[in-house]
């Protein structure tokens, strides 16, 4: 038999069929360019999938007239078979608006469940509040949601008609909105009053919402994400089921939080310090100490540290179930080492057996005064098993955080350290460090130093301040002045 015969192209129909069937559509696709036999065999799979996700890989190669003509294609094959799963990447502009309104009613009609919306693209980055280009956000009418088939519903760049009527959304169980300009509190209120079955809320960078209510007895919510919603003035948390809440923006909020002790992990980071940012830290904190595992940033142990003694009454606060924390810390130097070792000092975790530390590019900076040699002499780790260091960069600050870890970990078994882009490809590099770091004293005649990624990951895998958004518009920024590269308007593109 010849070595470059097909024999894959000669079996019967039906079990390349099946083949075809198994794969994601978009592989399917492209395996129809293989040969003549495989030309229509895609369409198998588009038949029999009650999932249909057109991402990024998808909508970047097409422009915005040639994705809804692929979509209302693709919908017309699939015919009037139940869907599980629907979701686009798309930038519509005005004109296509109601080209995505017959596509979600399609949709819907299908008795679709999970329901993912994303006409992001355009938007900066968190720093800028205002979107690049001259989209306008899609507004969805009240008349599409008139089925109860939805579960999980995920909107970016999409806005509610107002009033909402909620009644549409009581089978929900996942609901994150993005973008979503024109939710007010409101229409908040009643999303969280009505939807009886909610589990999941997440809420990004919605500008209107200022004071916000997750309150009810009855209430079924597990997990609560708010990112970067930034008139937000006041919180309210009655969540008697209520295990993760991750906050990521200003930390400047008047907050209340009762009934919150099954929450088991706890995400609080901020990009920037607000009004007394070290007492509403603090206080948030403080209500959340019970948490197993904890995310928080080095701006948060910069404020905590250097205004300690605005609640030194309050300390130490110990964290005495705290099994995995995550520090995202800025590029690592003597006062962030400072602020690091006080943090444990100031809030004791004695069960700690996880630890994360990331390491980001930037440089936050800020001048605190003290002496690292004066608080670690009490400070110890009788339960740490493993660290993992992320974007190590081998600088004596950072070699000093490692070299006090290995001396107060009495029970640790590895650290993993993983280097930074620049230094992961320099063999020569990474042997200095090997060597500096071999020598170093080990409290735990078991510890192990691997310099290696490892599947050892935290429970907080999503960093939100390096989370990316879509590419619709390219930023630069040169000399404070931001020049835009738009996507073209001409009508050949659209």
């Amino acid at each position: 038999m010849g070595r470059g015969e097909d024999r894959i192209s000669n079996l019967p129909n039906e079990i390349l069929q099946s083949i075809i069937c198994l794969m994601p559509l978009k592989y399917a696709i492209r395996a129809s360019t293989l040969s003549k036999r495989w030309r229509h065999l895609w369409q198998f799979n588009l038949i029999s999938s009650t999932s249909l996700q057109f991402g990024e890989d998808f909508s970047c190669n097409q422009s915005p007239k040639q994705f809804v003509a692929t979509l209302d294609r693709y919908l017309q094959l699939h015919g009037d078979r139940n869907l599980d799963k629907f979701g686009i990447l798309f930038s519509p502009f005005d004109i296509f608006s109601p080209n995505l309104e017959n596509l979600v009613a399609t949709a819907l009609a299908k008795g679709v469940k999970e329901l993912e919306l994303d006409l992001s693209q355009g938007i900066s980055s968190s720093a800028f509040e205002f979107c690049m280009d001259d989209r306008m956000s899609f507004l969805i009418p009240n008349s599409l949601f008139n089925g109860n088939s939805l579960t999980h519903l995920s909107l970016s760049r999409c806005n509610f008609s107002d009033p909402l009527d909620s009644a549409h959304f009581v089978g929900l169980s996942s609901l994150s909105l993005d973008s979503v300009n024109l939710l007010t509190d409101a229409m908040l209120t009643n999303i969280v009053k009505y939807c009886v079955s909610l589990e999941s809320l997440c809420i990004k960078r919605c500008e209107l919402l200022e004071f916000v209510k997750f309150v009810g007895d009855k209430l079924k919510l597990r997990k609560l994400v708010i990112v970067d919603c930034r008139s937000l003035l006041a919180i309210k948390i009655l969540a008697p089921k209520l295990e993760s809440f991750v906050y990521y923006g200003w930390i400047s909020f008047r907050h209340l939080f009762r009934d919150v002790s099954k929450v088991n992990d706890a995400y609080l980071c901020a990009d920037t310090g607000g009004e007394n940012y070290a007492v509403h830290f603090f206080s948030i904190l403080s209500d959340l100490s019970h948490v197993k595992v904890l995310t928080i940033c080095s701006m948060g142990l910069v404020h905590l540290v250097s205004q300690q003694h605005e609640y030194s009454e309050d300390l130490p606060l110990e964290l005495c179930n705290l099994q995995e924390l995550q520090l995202v810390s800025d590029a690592i130097s003597e006062e962030q080492i400072y602020c690091i070792f006080s943090f444990f000092r100031l809030c004791p975790s004695p069960f700690l057996e996880k630890l994360f530390i990331q390491i980001t590019s930037e440089c936050y900076k800020e001048s605190i005064s003290g002496s690292v040699e004066e608080i670690i002499t009490d400070i110890v780790f009788p339960n740490l098993k493993f660290i993992k260091i992320t974007n190590f960069g081998g600088s004596s600050a950072e070699l000093k955080l490692v070299k006090f870890f290995l001396e107060k970990a009495i029970v640790l078994e590895s650290i993993f350290i993983l280097m930074n882009d620049c230094d992961i490809s320099n063999n020569c590099f990474q042997r200095i460090i090997e060597g500096q770091l071999s020598v170093i004293p080990k409290a735990s005649k078991d510890a192990h130093i691997v310099i290696a990624d490892c599947a050892l990951n935290p429970t907080h895998g999503t960093l939100y301040h390096e989370e990316k958004y879509r590419n619709g518009t390219t930023v630069h920024f040169h000399d404070e002045s931001i020049i835009f590269e738009s996507i073209p308007l001409d009508q050949n593109f659209l």
